[in-house]
């Protein structure tokens, strides 16, 4: 099964040839544990779909003109799905006499004037739609088929390298040579492969050696930790890629990791270490498994009683998990709340307060605010604000958060001192804002399309802050 080897995915492809492909790789993955004939059975349509994938889409849909299929008949299979979005595209083209969703605000000059048509489609599909998109919708929208130089929608044929951007001429693809290089190819071609539909992760279950936590990063720390090296090109095969991903996963329990070291805090073996992770949620819990809990224990072996309180609206059902490791413990509690309302209820006393990606200000929220205006709609039922000022009255306790890129983690803390100014508290930084050596190696394109940063990573920026009472 490893040798088969996908090409990468791919805006100018065939969003069914995609999606079928997607769905294969994971019943061959479930036919793991199978009867062979089984297994032999969806090998063989995995290799007719990938040879599929390697016929151009060239036709695109008439209606939205955006969305791009290898066939007809795909055309008309995927209709059902897609003509709630494509009635919409029709519609707008139509009432602005406009022959592409793209020339809403006339022709698109640079990348600044592409993010701010992104943002009115995303917003006006938002309202026309009555929901939020889907991530196929975002995708579509978000990451539109347009040269990579003029911005041009015609006659587009995408990277060798790595089908992540496109060009609509051999001139336009030789005058991106200075800035797409090697780097940004093999970037792309993460973002870009089809395994990136499959969330498997590896169970690793022995770990060796620490490292220097300060002075190391997470693809050396992981290599420490589990003796595995990470492959340089991991959209390759299947193996590659879930270790790849395996590594990213630790980027959590190692940033965690890396706060610990940037605050006066007492080790002693018989007292817990206490950790909030506030905000949390399902893919939170993610960071989290037991065998991110082993690679903390192999950093801290003074550590042998670990106490976890995650805390989020959307966990479901209070609850407590016990665990052993070997001669340590620990406990796993969920609280379906936000902060403010823990701290009404409990005694709050952790080590370290963990925050991974909050975006306090909201910049990540702006279409949706706009929809709620316009909808007159409520506002959502988790509000950063309500509880920010909680969290900075926890004085002397460390709060670590993270930031997907250089302006939420910038906002972030405009945020805080904002809040702290207003009610006479003071700010200190214990480890400043800056790039997180264990940011997750799994690259993004950039969610928000206010954000010129085009290229991020979960837990991409770090920060500890420590807060007083102002004098």
């Amino acid at each position: 099964m490893m040798s088969i080897s996908p090409p990468s995915g791919s805006f100018l492809k065939c969003y069914v040839c995609v999606s079928n492909e997607g769905r294969i790789w994971k019943e061959v993955i479930q036919c793991c544990t199978k009867n062979a004939n089984e297994l032999e059975k969806n090998l063989q349509n995995l290799q007719n779909a990938l040879e599929k994938s390697h016929v151009g889409a060239k036709v695109i849909c008439r209606g939205c003109n955006m969305q791009r299929y290898c066939s007809v008949s795909h055309l008309i299979q995927d209709r059902p799905e897609h003509q709630p979005l494509c009635q919409v595209l029709r519609d707008l083209q139509k009432v602005r006499k406009i022959d592409h969703p793209l020339l809403l605000h006339g022709k698109i000059s640079n990348r600044t004037k592409l993010q701010f048509v992104i943002s009115q489609l995303k917003l006006i599909l938002w309202v026309k739609l009555g929901r939020p998109l889907t991530p196929r919708e975002h995708q579509l929208i978000g990451d539109p088929a347009v040269c990579d130089v003029c911005f041009s929608t015609e006659a587009l044929v995408d990277c060798d390298g790595c089908a992540g951007v496109a060009f609509c001429s051999a001139e336009h693809r030789q005058l991106v040579s200075d800035y797409h290089s090697s780097k940004d190819c093999q970037t792309l071609a993460l973002i870009a492969t089809p395994f990136r539909q499959l969330d498997v992760l590896v169970n690793i279950q022995h770990f060796f050696q620490s490292c220097p936590i300060k002075e190391s990063h997470l693809i050396d720390a992981f290599r420490n930790a589990t003796s595995i090296q990470v492959s340089n090109t991991p959209w390759t095969d299947l193996e590659s890629y879930q270790l790849f991903a395996t590594c990213s996963s630790f980027s959590g329990i190692a940033s965690l990791c890396l706060a610990l070291t940037q605050i006066s805090w007492v080790n002693d073996p018989d007292k817990a270490v206490i950790v909030y992770i506030v905000g949390a949620t399902q893919e939170t819990l993610i960071y989290f498994q037991d065998m991110h809990l082993n690679f903390l224990f192999l950093q801290f072996p003074n550590i042998h009683h670990l106490e976890l309180h995650f805390m989020g609206k959307t966990l479901g059902q209070m609850g407590e998990i016990g665990l052993a490791f070997n001669e340590r413990t620990v406990l796993k509690h969920f609280y379906p709340l936000s902060f403010s309302q823990f701290s009404c209820v409990c005694n709050v006393d952790p080590t370290l307060i963990l925050i991974l990606q909050p975006d306090f200000i909201g910049t990540g929220n702006i279409t949706q605010d706009l929809v709620n205006l316009v909808q007159k709609n409520d506002p959502p039922d988790f509000d950063w604000q309500d509880c920010l000022l909680s969290i900075i009255r926890t004085f002397g306790v460390p709060i670590c958060y993270t930031s997907i890129s250089r302006l939420k983690a910038m906002s972030d803390f405009t945020a805080i001192n904002e809040i702290a100014r207003e009610n006479n508290i003071d700010v200190k930084r214990a480890y400043n804002i800056t790039d997180n050596p264990y940011r997750e190696i799994l690259p993004l394109h950039n969610p928000d399309p206010l954000d010129l940063e085009r290229i991020v990573y979960g837990n991409n920026y770090l920060e500890v802050v420590l807060t007083s009472i102002k004098h």
